[in-house]
């Protein structure tokens, strides 16, 4: 009976250290997923401001 708890107690111990990770990269992933997007943003703004003479009917705005 010892030796089941002590396994169970081990097996969560894993798994939890495994969601962790998960989640850790995923935290990771998604900051830097919004650094890129917000960059490109960054980018094309300057691209696009150097049209506004000839788009100056629409309006175009880039927000991240």
């Amino acid at each position: 009976m010892a030796a089941l708890d002590t396994l169970r107690d081990v097996t969560v111990e894993l798994l939890v250290r495994a969601t962790r990770g998960v989640c850790d990269g995923s935290l990771l992933n998604a900051d830097a997923g919004r650094a890129d997007t917000s960059a490109r943003i960054d980018d094309w703004s300057g691209i696009l401001s150097l049209y506004t003479a000839e788009n100056e009917s629409r309006s175009v705005r880039a927000t991240a």
